[in-house]
């Protein structure tokens, strides 16, 4: 018979937090926007996932956002 793994339970101790390794955020202005939706394959989706992620692990929704308004610009420009 095998052994469950349990996952361990995180417990926050506030005397673990690294003041040194901490960041300002400065919250964005709301922008209304239109929600759009596209059918894409799996495949493309996963390596927009793998590239967003060596980007500076942001999200993929986002790294096709910056790729599509650094395209208006330059075809409008």
């Amino acid at each position: 018979m095998r052994k469950k793994k349990t996952k361990k339970a995180y417990k926050y101790n506030p005397d673990d937090w690294d003041e040194a390794k901490s960041v300002e955020v400065v919250p964005e202005k709301k922008v209304s926007g239109i929600s759009t939706s596209i059918r894409l394959p799996k495949d493309m989706v996963n390596k927009l996932k793998k590239v967003a992620k060596k980007k500076g692990d942001i999200g993929y929704q986002t790294l096709l956002k910056i790729w599509i308004a650094e395209r208006l610009e330059k075809e409008t420009a």
